[in-house]
Formats: structure tokens, sequence, C-alpha cells
């Protein structure tokens, strides 16, 4: 074998001795550097999206459960679902997104929506029971490196029934 790789040698041009670094510089530049890059933005990506979905289902999850101390016909009951929702929402998000909703529309790139479903109790209930509450969370993901374009929307949904309860009046 040692007598192989001598030859080789000696065959070797030395106009040939720069070739293979010239090669792997071409490969580097055109082909490992991109689908490196592509692998970082979608890594990103996939986290956001799976942020999202976590941080919906946790958010109506979080207003399905939800139990009003007070006065049912004063109409709070929306009002401190929605806090807790939001609440939920923004403790779940991960760190990649610098803006937490709250499901007011006030962030620039992340936006949450609570709607409420129709009921299926035969008798209207202030408290919403029975009612499925959905809750859709929008991102707007700025591209890293803009070769695709530069941002992608990014939504999440998830809807739950809400559980009845009893109206417990005052602390």
């Amino acid at each position: 074998m040692i007598w192989i790789h001598r030859i080789w040698q000696r065959r070797r041009k030395p106009h040939e001795t720069g070739q293979s670094l010239v090669e792997f510089a071409l490969v580097l530049i055109f082909i490992i550097i991109p689908f490196t890059f592509a692998f970082i933005e979608a890594s990103t990506i996939l986290y956001k999206y799976v942020a999202l979905t976590n941080s919906a289902r946790e958010g109506v999850r979080t207003g399905s459960i939800y139990l009003y101390i007070g006065d049912p016909t004063s109409g709070d009951p929306d009002a401190g679902r929605s806090a807790a929702v939001s609440d939920a929402i923004s403790h779940t998000l991960g760190p990649l997104f610098v803006t937490p909703p709250d499901c007011n529309g006030t962030s620039a790139t992340t936006t949450c929506q609570i709607t409420y479903g129709p009921s299926l109790a035969p008798i209207p209930d202030p408290l919403r029971s029975t009612e499925a509450l959905t809750v859709t969370i929008t991102h707007t993901h700025p591209f890293l490196f803009g070769a695709l374009g530069s941002s992608i929307d990014l939504q999440a949904q998830a809807s739950m029934r809400i559980e009845p309860s009893s109206v417990i009046s005052g602390p």
C-alpha cells in the first residue's frame, strides 16, 4: 500500500497541488453554508410554531377552567377570563418572542384573539358554561437571511368547551 501512495505522489503535477483546497472552498460557499443557514431558519420557524401551538392550548385550557368570583351579571366574567388567558399565553411563549401578546392586539408581531362559540345550554348563561372557547395566536416571523422573502405568518389555534361552574359571590 505504501508503494502505491509513493507512485501517486510522483505522478502528481506541481500545478494540481491546490486543487482540493479550491474544490472545498467552492463546496463550502455554495452548498454547506447555505444549507446550514436554511437549517437554522427552519429550526427557528419550527420552534416558534410549536411554542405558539403550546401557548394556544395552555391559554384555552386556562380559559375553559376559569372560575369567576363575583356577580356574573356585571359583565366581568369575560374580562377576567381574557386576562387569565392572556397571562397563561404570555407565560408559556418561549424566549424567541420579544413581545408577548395580551389578547388585545397591541403587539406588532404577535396577536391573540379570543372567540366564543355557540352555547349548548338551552338557557343563556352569563358564565358561558358549555360554550366553545377558541384562542388564535398569530405571529409574523421575519426571516433572518431574507432569501425566501421578508416574513412569514405562523398561526396556532386551540378550542375547548368551557367547563360548567357554580357562581361564587364575593371573596
